[in-house]
C-alpha cells in the first residue's frame, strides 16, 4: 500500500499510451532482433544444399586405373587410356554410361616434397583398394616395392605396362568380375 505522501505526490500521473508503429517501424525492430538468426539459417540452407548437391552429382567411376611413373603424363594421354579403357569396359554402376578414372602417382620430381606426397596417395590408393589396374614403367621395381601385382602384366606402348592387382585378402576392388572381363578384353587386344 502506497503512503499518503506517494499518492499526492503522484497524483496527476497517468499512464503513457502505448505507441502504435508503423508497419515499417515493426520490421525494421523485428529486423533489428532476429537477423543474425535469419543470417545463420541461410548459410546453413546453403551448406546443406552443397552438401545434397555434389552427392547427388558425383560421378563414381566404372574403373580406375593408376599409373606410376617418373614424369606425370600428359593430359592427351591420360584422356586417350581413359577411353580406351571405357570403350572396352561395361556400365558397372548401372548409370548408364562408362566412367573411367586415371590417377596419376608420379615419382620421379626433383622436389622431395611432390614426391612423398605422390607416395603418400599411391599408399591412399592401395589400402582403399580404388585402383585395380595399374599403368607402370617399371613393374619389376613396383612388384618389389608393394607385391601385389599379378605375374601376367604386358607391355603397352611408350615403355609401359599393364598390370593388374591381386587380393590376398576378403577386401577385394569394387565391381571385381566387370574388372577382370576388362581384362581379358585388354589381353586379347594386346595380343591380337
Amino acid at each position: 500500500m502506497a503512503s499518503a505522501y506517494l499518492q499526492w505526490k503522484y497524483r496527476d500521473v497517468q499512464p503513457e499510451k502505448p505507441v502504435e508503429l508503423t508497419k515499417k517501424q515493426r520490421l525494421q525492430n523485428w529486423w533489428h532482433y532476429h537477423k543474425w538468426h535469419i543470417f545463420l539459417a541461410a548459410a546453413l540452407a546453403l551448406i546443406g544444399l552443397n552438401w545434397a548437391w555434389n552427392a547427388l552429382h558425383q560421378v563414381r567411376p566404372d574403373y580406375q586405373i593408376a599409373y606410376v611413373g617418373s614424369a606425370p603424363l600428359s593430359d592427351e594421354d591420360a584422356a586417350a587410356w581413359e577411353t580406351r579403357l571405357a570403350a572396352l569396359g561395361a556400365d558397372c554402376d548401372g548409370d548408364g554410361r562408362v566412367t573411367v578414372r586415371l590417377n596419376q602417382y608420379p615419382s620421379g620430381s626433383e622436389d622431395a616434397m611432390y614426391t612423398a606426397a605422390s607416395n603418400v596417395k599411391l599408399t591412399a590408393d592401395l589400402d582403399a583398394r580404388e585402383s585395380y589396374f595399374f599403368l607402370l614403367e617399371d613393374p619389376e621395381q613396383f612388384q618389389a616395392d608393394y607385391e601385389l601385382l599379378r605375374s601376367d602384366w604386358f607391355p603397352v606402348e611408350d615403355g609401359l605396362y599393364l598390370a593388374r592387382r591381386e587380393f590376398w585378402e576378403d577386401r577385394t576392388a569394387e565391381h571385381m568380375e566387370k574388372c577382370d572381363d576388362l581384362w581379358a578384353r585388354l589381353l586379347k587386344e594386346a595380343l591380337e
